[in-house]
């Protein structure tokens, strides 16, 4: 493969920043420590079409000062930003804001609820049809009814996951080019190369791999089948590799059932 020009390098720099908002668009989950990474998304499905999910997003400090000198950021300007995440959810309805706060320039936390699942997904501006199904499945024979929440993330939708949740500092956000947003992206292949030779090194490459999105979903009763994840009893988990939503080359999906 040929080397990267200067154009290739200067995606990559940008690629690097990209790790820190694609994350916070894949449902807003980025949550890293100095050797390994992982993003931690805990949802709870009420029996009355109701959620409320619990988020946080920490940067190390081992990767914010890098993300601050692709920026242009000062050591102590926050990475987020607790006044954008208010302001997006001012004039929401389907969506509302609980409770957000950032104690040190490099965490955000926050606690958002969804009156109803329903709502959020005819909510158009904020969810494109088919990312979220929330369906009932009448009974058939001796299956009772039932309940399947799905989730779709693709190329296509990945714009929408920043409604969702916004907060990054918006000079990152202005100087993205992860893949995944990309109308002409570089191939996965491309991107792990701008990885390794530019942004995380090659021998971080073991540690970013290992880097993924935990989310947990605690449906109102016991699961009884699944995709894309495990459960046991009412908790589906699902871990998503920060490869894959970085660069979104095929499609991610999950999906649970349970009895109504």
């Amino acid at each position: 493969m040929k080397s990267c020009g200067i154009n290739r390098n200067e995606r990559s720099n940008r690629g690097s920043r990209a790790a820190v908002a694609v994350i916070t668009m894949a449902v807003a989950l980025l949550a890293l420590s100095a050797t390994s990474c992982s993003g931690n998304l805990d949802a709870t499905l009420k029996s009355d079409g109701s959620v409320r999910a619990a988020v946080r997003l920490d940067i190390p400090d081992a990767l914010s000062g890098r993300v601050r000198q692709f920026v242009g950021l000062g050591p102590k300007d926050p990475l987020f930003s607790t006044d954008a995440v208010r302001n997006q959810f001012l004039d929401r309805t389907s969506i509302m804001l609980v409770d957000v706060s950032s104690p040190t320039p490099d965490i955000l936390t926050s606690v958002v609820w969804v009156q109803s699942l329903d709502n959020l997904i005819a909510d158009t501006s904020l969810v494109p049809p088919g990312m979220i199904v929330y369906k009932k499945i009448p009974a058939q024979g001796s299956a009772p009814t039932t309940r399947e929440l799905s989730v779709y993330l693709s190329k296509e939708n990945a714009p929408y996951m920043l409604k969702l949740f916004p907060g990054v500092n918006t000079q990152i956000i202005d100087s993205l080019s992860p893949p995944a947003l990309e109308s002409e992206p570089v191939s996965a292949e491309e991107y792990r190369l701008n990885l390794e030779q530019v942004i995380i090194g090659k021998k971080n490459m073991p540690a970013f791999d290992a880097c993924a999105v935990d989310i947990v979903i605690t449906a109102p009763k016991a699961i009884f089948s699944a995709s894309g994840g495990t459960f046991s009893g009412p908790v589906f988990r699902a871990k998503l590799p920060l490869f894959a939503l970085l660069t979104m080359e095929k499609p991610i999906s999950f999906s649970l059932r349970w009895p109504e």
